[in-house]
C-alpha cells in the first residue's frame, strides 16, 4: 500500500477555530514536525457562527417597553491564519518555526429599552481577547521509529472588556483594558511511526504561559484607582495532545486526536476590580477542564485525490452562558479533500457544521455570567472553512 500522500490528512481542518470552550481557538498542533524532508504550508480558516440568546434580566425591565430581550448575534465572523517551516538539516535532526492564534474571542452586543425618550433597560457587553504564538521545535530520531521533541513558545496576550447593565436608571458600566504582553512556555513530547503502514502516534504536552500586564480599570468612564495599581497576571492553560493515524486495506485511512486543556486553573482578576468584590468572585474564570476529540475516516482515490469524512465532540469549559461564553462544547461533521497539484505541492480544503451545547445552569461565579448571562439560546450552530497550501522541497 502506497500511504506517502497522507501525512496532512490529519489536518484537514484545526480542531478548535471556534467558540466552544473559554478562549481557545486553536489546538496548537505540531504536526509540521512529522513531515518528510523539507516542507512548508499556510492555512487560511473563516469561521461563520450563528449565536443568539435571551439576556437573564428580564425580570428587571418590567416597567420598559421592550419587546425581545434577544441579543442577536453574539460572536463576530472571525478569520484566522496558521503558518509552519520544517527543516531537516541531517537524517536525524529535524526543526520546525509555527505561527497560529491560540486564543481569541470577540464578542459584541447590546439590548436596550427606552420610554419617553429615557432609557430603563440596557445590558451592553464589547469583549475581544487574542494571542498569537511562534513555536519554535527540534526533534531528534534515534531511530527511524522514534522522534523525541522538544521546543519553546513566544506568546503575545492581549485583550479589551467593557460590560454593562442598567436597571431602573441605575447602569453599571466596567471596562477593562489588558495591554499587550509577551512571555514564554515550553513545550515537550514524543511520537512513534511505521513508515511503511503510514501509522504514527504523537503526544504533546504544552506548558502554561504566565503573563504580567499593567491593566488600566475603570467604571463609568472614571478610572479606578481604590487599590495600589499591580500588574494583572494572566496563565494561559497547559495542554496535552495525543494524535494518531494509520492505514487501512483499499487505500483507506484512519486518523483521531484528543486533547484535554487545563481550564479550571484560568483566572483574569485585576487589580482594581478584585479590591471592589474583595475577591468574592473572579472578572473571568472557567469550572472545569476541556477535553475534545475528532475521528475521521479518509479515502485514495488517485495519486492525486484523498477525501475524508470525521465527526468532532467538544467537552467545553463547564460555565454558565455569558456574553464571554455563550455556548459550552458542541458536537460536529466534517467533510475535507486533498489535491495534489504535482508530487511536492498540494492543497487540503475543508468544511464542518457544529451545533454547541447548552451550558448548564448553574450559579454564576464571576461578574462576567452575573452580569451578562443568559436564559435561553435561540441559535447555537456554526459554519468553520479551512484551506491550506503545502509544499514540500
Amino acid at each position: 500500500m502506497k500511504f506517502h500522500i497522507f501525512v496532512g490528512l490529519l489536518y484537514v481542518l484545526p480542531l478548535n477555530y471556534t467558540s466552544a470552550a473559554a478562549l481557545e481557538r486553536s489546538g496548537q498542533s505540531v504536526h509540521a514536525l512529522f513531515e518528510k524532508g523539507n516542507y512548508a504550508e499556510v492555512a487560511l480558516l473563516q469561521v461563520d457562527p450563528n449565536i443568539s440568546g435571551q439576556v437573564q434580566h428580564q425580570q428587571n425591565s418590567t416597567e420598559s417597553d421592550i419587546q425581545s430581550f434577544s441579543a442577536g448575534n453574539l460572536v463576530n465572523h472571525q478569520h484566522f491564519i496558521q503558518a509552519a517551516l520544517k527543516l531537516q538539516p541531517h537524517p536525524q535532526i529535524s526543526v520546525a518555526l509555527l505561527f497560529d492564534q491560540p486564543y481569541f474571542v470577540d464578542v459584541d452586543y447590546q439590548v436596550g429599552s427606552t420610554q419617553s425618550n429615557e432609557l430603563l433597560f440596557s445590558e451592553t457587553a464589547d469583549i475581544k481577547f487574542e494571542s498569537r504564538n511562534i513555536t519554535a521545535l527540534i526533534g531528534y530520531q534515534p531511530t527511524p521509529h522514534w522522534n523525541l521533541f522538544t521546543g519553546l513558545s513566544y506568546q503575545s496576550f492581549s485583550g479589551d472588556l467593557k460590560i454593562g447593565t442598567q436597571v431602573d436608571y441605575t447602569f453599571f458600566d466596567y471596562h477593562a483594558h489588558f495591554p499587550k504582553d509577551h512571555a514564554w512556555g515550553w513545550l515537550a513530547g514524543l511520537s512513534y511511526q511505521i513508515p511503511e503502514y503510514a501509522f504514527n502516534t504523537a503526544i504533546t504536552y504544552r506548558s502554561k504561559i504566565k503573563h504580567r500586564t499593567n491593566a488600566s480599570e475603570s467604571i463609568w468612564g472614571f478610572p479606578l484607582e481604590i487599590a495600589p495599581q499591580q500588574a494583572t497576571e494572566i496563565e494561559t492553560p497547559e495542554s496535552v495532545n495525543l494524535d494518531f493515524h494509520t492505514g487501512l486495506p483499499a487505500q483507506n485511512f484512519l486518523y483521531g486526536s484528543l486533547r484535554w486543556v487545563n481550564w479550571q486553573d484560568f483566572k483574569i482578576q485585576p487589580t482594581q476590580f478584585s479590591a471592589i468584590v474583595k475577591n468574592q468572585f473572579n472578572l473571568i474564570d472557567y469550572q472545569k477542564n476541556q477535553w475534545s476529540t475528532r475521528l475521521g475516516v479518509a479515502h485514495q482515490w488517485s495519486s492525486k485525490w484523498i477525501t475524508a469524512v470525521e465527526g468532532l465532540w467538544d467537552t467545553g469549559a463547564g460555565n454558565p452562558a455569558s456574553s464571554l461564553n455563550p455556548v459550552d462544547g458542541y458536537v460536529g461533521v466534517g467533510t475535507g479533500a486533498v489535491y495534489h497539484f504535482n508530487p511536492k505541492t498540494f492543497m487540503i480544503a475543508g468544511l464542518h457544521y457544529l451545533y454547541f451545547t447548552k451550558p448548564e445552569k448553574t450559579q454564576p461565579q464571576s461578574l462576567i455570567t452575573q452580569i451578562s448571562s443568559f436564559s435561553s439560546l435561540e441559535q447555537r450552530d456554526a459554519w468553520v472553512y479551512h484551506l491550506k497550501l503545502a509544499h514540500r522541497f
